[in-house]
């Protein structure tokens, strides 16, 4: 009986908690759940943990699914000084302020945003902007794409990252078809859009069934897309899907 009641107990944390984190609602921390984020909370508030992003996890359980940007990387950007790292990294904590002292959005949700701006106007604080409003990446991702079947259309992850990622576009965005990549480095440059089941199947000797790849390598229905090798929430080196060491990430695809 006592087994059952702490058992029915916990359930009920854990679904208080799911809720919370998913509503949307002001932090309201009680004073045991100051160590999650903060080493001295009272002497040495802007002391926090390297370890933040989980701290906020605890609550916002599916925080990989839902956030718009990567964490716990080393921007190669100016950020503000209002905007904080945590040992040289941007975390949640950077763009987002969990105990704000007013309401910077009557009446709807502020996101606890450390500015009192949203939207592609607060993306400004650190990203460029182009004539179209879009944000400039800079650094990230260096090259270009080039179509080369225009009877196929590419995946709708990939056309996000090209749309943002190459200033050289002269289609729209909406009707690019298959082609390659060219990688700021030509050694790597890759096709998109491209049947890796139709390619796997033809080439045995030289390509894994699509059946038998990494469950971190995605395919979109079947084709080879940006996010087949790259993933913004991955924590890898150029956000690759998996450690890229001794091209262990082109070997799982390719036997040779």
């Amino acid at each position: 009986m006592k087994y059952k009641l702490i058992l029915s107990c916990a359930v009920i944390i854990i679904i208080v908690v799911t809720v919370y984190g998913l509503s949307g609602g002001p932090h309201k921390f009680s004073d045991d759940k100051c160590g999650l984020c903060h080493f001295d909370e009272k002497n040495d508030p802007w002391n926090l943990k390297p370890a933040v992003t989980g701290g906020c996890k605890t609550c916002h359980q599916k925080l990989g699914e839902a956030k718009s940007h990567p964490t716990d990387l080393h921007p190669t950007l100016s950020i503000p000084k209002d905007m904080p790292l945590i040992e040289g990294r941007l975390t949640c904590v950077t763009c987002h302020f969990v105990h704000p002292k007013e309401d910077k959005y009557p009446g709807e949700k502020n996101y606890f945003l450390r500015r009192q701006v949203k939207g592609i106007f607060f993306c400004n604080v650190c990203h460029k902007l182009d004539e179209k409003g879009h944000i400039v990446f800079e650094n990230i991702h260096m090259g270009t794409y080039k179509v080369t079947d225009s009877s196929t259309r590419i995946d709708r992850t990939s056309l996000e990252c090209i749309e943002c990622h190459d200033s050289y576009i002269k289609e729209p965005g909406d009707s690019l078809g298959a082609g390659k990549w060219n990688h700021y480095n030509k050694e790597f440059n890759h096709p998109i859009g491209a049947s890796y089941k139709k390619i796997s199947a033809k080439d045995i000797r030289n390509y894994k069934p699509a059946d038998m790849l990494n469950k971190e390598i995605r395919l979109f229905d079947g084709k080879i897309g940006c996010g087949t090798c790259h993933n913004i929430y991955s924590g890898e080196h150029s956000m690759l899907v998996i450690n890229n060491r001794r091209s262990s990430l082109c070997l799982e695809c390719h036997i040779k």
